[in-house]
């Protein structure tokens, strides 16, 4: 599946919704890994449609039942509510976080080596810009068909987990595209692990986020 049709067959939507059927599905999870704006769409349908979830699950929990709680109950309200949301989401990415996504962007051309190759990089990313994309230089010890990358910050706290994708081969340069906003001016570290197995370790990465002015190094 290509992004013309993801788009014109509203698959993003369907997705969330649970419309496809199974060879519907691995297609279009295989076009998502690749597309930084349905992946975008999917994550935003899925925090709003958890957020959902849980109000309703708490209203349950409290226990108070009355005609209006019984009419506006999970069975009944879910799924206009998770419509209605997609509907605002949609709406909200067609007006404001599509154009930006698809607006003309310089990626950048900088590979970051494994920690123990190279010295600790610093990248500067333009504040105006919600995205950015980092590259990683990836030499696996044998093949995974998919890895888990996890961000850390300075203080060791996990501020991101993401997916790789499906890989066929184990040397490859990982390029992410990245929230500007979830990675502030500072000090930071990649560690990269096979999804079959999270207790091990692939790689580690370590870089410096920085605002303004050229990509430069600095000491590790």
């Amino acid at each position: 599946m290509d992004h013309d049709t993801a788009e014109k067959t509203e698959a993003a939507d369907r997705y969330l919704l649970n419309e496809f059927t199974p060879e519907e599905r691995i297609e279009f999870e295989a076009h998502y890994f690749d597309c930084a704006i349905c992946a975008d769409r999917i994550r935003t349908g899925s925090m709003f449609i958890d957020t959902v979830k849980d109000v309703m699950r708490a209203e349950t929990v409290q226990g108070r039942q009355s005609f209006w709680r019984a009419w506006f109950s999970p069975t009944v309200l879910t799924p206009s509510l998770v419509a209605l949301g997609l509907m605002i989401v949609v709406g909200y990415q067609n007006l404001v976080t599509l154009p930006d996504l698809e607006k003309p962007q310089l990626l950048s051309s900088a590979v970051i080596a494994p920690s123990a190759r190279a010295e600790t990089q610093t990248i500067s990313i333009d504040p105006a810009l919600r995205r950015f994309n980092l590259n990683f230089m990836v030499d696996s010890p044998r093949l995974y068909s998919n890895y888990i990358c996890e961000f850390t910050n300075e203080k060791g706290e996990t501020i991101l987990t993401i997916e790789s994708g499906p890989r066929d081969v184990s040397s490859f340069t990982l390029s992410l595209l990245l929230a500007s906003k979830q990675f502030p001016s500072g000090r930071y570290a990649m560690t990269l692990r096979p999804q079959s197995d999270r207790g091990m370790i692939v790689q580690r990465y370590t870089f410096v986020i920085g605002r303004g002015g050229p990509n430069e190094k600095t000491p590790g």
